[in-house]
């Protein structure tokens, strides 16, 4: 009985995938979708017969942000719209992250029960990737063709190119377990080949302007290396690492704001922007240190660059659009592009220890790298990396659609473990 329901979830995992690529492709908000999809046949596999520490202190961490709507000023209503007419949605962002997170625990529970034998699911889900690694690098080679392809559902000029970016970002995610794949080649090989794939993922994100992806290829080498150095500690040095950065936030990016922008380095405008969205969190967070504001309330910071005549001048100065009034722009658009910085801002020190917690139990709970075997370990490295790039530079950390995404690469990422560790 055990093994069938193992080998038959591994098809719910198949079918998922069969999804991946149209998701993607228009900007991956139906992951959310996705992965509550995937999680109904999971409750019918997962064992319930005593808690698991990690998973209760995540759901603590999210109980915690939904209980931080009462002090939030971004309310919205629990649920709006109607399920027959097709648009019905969660409104309230604490009950659709706290959802999230019970699904992303039963589907990583479900995958891990299914056999090591089970073979036929992995491949099917490389070749997707494969496949959406392709798409994408077509879409950067003919732009004019792929947004005349968009155009019928999504507006070419705006909807269009975000969704692209998007399903860069997707792709991103998915990378480290190509990588993996690519470490089962021979010896001679898979070095070249690793390569390759990088040089390639590069060119790809640079063409569809992706700078976040394009600078997260640094953090994903870093995650591989350690993974790959560092056989006993590799994933408890880079969990280690990442809360680090959670706790040191508001003082590492409210100290480095300014040195970056004076030093000139090549960014774009929307890079210096979210540089400038830091410096206003983090005197939000000096408001509120223990509680926070509470979830989203940064959607309702409005303050403009005229409010903040110093980050004004430095705006000014260092971007080349002169032409646009930046004294009436919002510092910061929604939320600070860094999470563990809105963690600070909306969930407070009390949010902060918690995800601390969290990164700390799962940094035990993961096996060794070297008890994973190389290509496991390099592609979980690689994850953590490429979460972490994203986490730092892109999504607002209440986006259920891009937890959703790391939440399946994690699944798929334990069935190529399981079936690796077996060769």
């Amino acid at each position: 009985m055990k093994e069938r329901r193992g080998f038959s979830y591994a098809a719910v995992l198949t079918a998922a995938f069969v999804l991946w690529m149209p998701i993607a492709l228009f900007g991956g908000q139906g992951f959310s979708t996705l992965l509550a999809l995937t999680a109904i046949p999971a409750l019918f596999f997962v064992r319930y017969k005593s808690l698991n520490t990690l998973v209760v202190t995540v759901l603590l961490l999210t109980i915690w942000s939904a209980i931080s709507t009462i002090w939030s000023a971004e309310n919205e209503a629990i649920i709006s719209g109607d399920l027959g007419e097709g648009n019905f949605s969660i409104g309230a962002a604490g009950l659709r992250i706290i959802l999230t997170a019970l699904a992303g625990s039963l589907v990583i529970a479900a995958t891990l029960r299914i056999r090591p034998s089970t073979q036929i699911t992995l491949p099917f889900i490389l070749a997707i990737l494969c496949l959406h690694a392709l798409t994408m690098l077509a879409i950067g080679l003919f732009p004019e063709t792929a947004l005349a392809l968009y155009a019928p559902t999504s507006d070419p000029v705006k909807e269009a190119p975000q969704n692209i970016l998007r399903s860069a970002n997707s792709l991103f995610l998915a990378l480290p377990l190509l990588m993996g794949a690519l470490w089962l080649l021979r010896p001679a090989y898979r070095y070249v080949a690793v390569l390759i794939a990088f040089l390639l993922a590069g060119l790809t994100f640079y063409l569809v302007g992706s700078d976040v992806a394009l600078f997260g290829l640094v953090a994903l080498g870093i995650g591989m290396t350690l993974a790959a150095i560092f056989q006993r500690y590799g994933f408890r040095i880079l969990l280690g690492g990442v809360a680090v950065c959670i706790i040191t936030a508001p003082v590492v990016l409210s100290a480095a704001a300014p040195v970056v922008v004076k030093s000139e380095l090549p960014l774009s405008s929307s890079s210096k922007s979210r540089v400038f969205a830091w410096s206003l969190a983090t005197q939000k967070v000096a408001e509120r240190p223990i509680t926070g504001h509470g979830i989203e309330a940064s959607k309702e910071w409005r303050e403009t660059f005229a409010d903040e005549p110093e980050l004004l001048k430095l705006m000014e100065k260092s971007t080349d659009l002169k032409d646009i009034p930046w004294q009436q722009y919002r510092i910061l658009p929604g939320h600070p592009h860094n999470m563990g910085l809105q963690l600070w801002a909306e969930a407070g020190l009390v949010g902060v220890v918690m995800a601390s917690i969290v990164l700390v139990l799962l940094a035990f709970a993961l096996p060794p790298p070297a008890s994973l075997g190389a290509p496991a370990a390099i592609a979980t490295g690689g994850l953590i990396g490429t979460t972490f790039s994203l986490f730092s530079l892109s999504y607002s950390l209440w986006n259920e659609a891009f937890w959703a995404n790391v939440a399946l690469v994690a699944a798929a990422l334990i069935l190529f473990a399981k079936v690796t560790r077996r060769q």
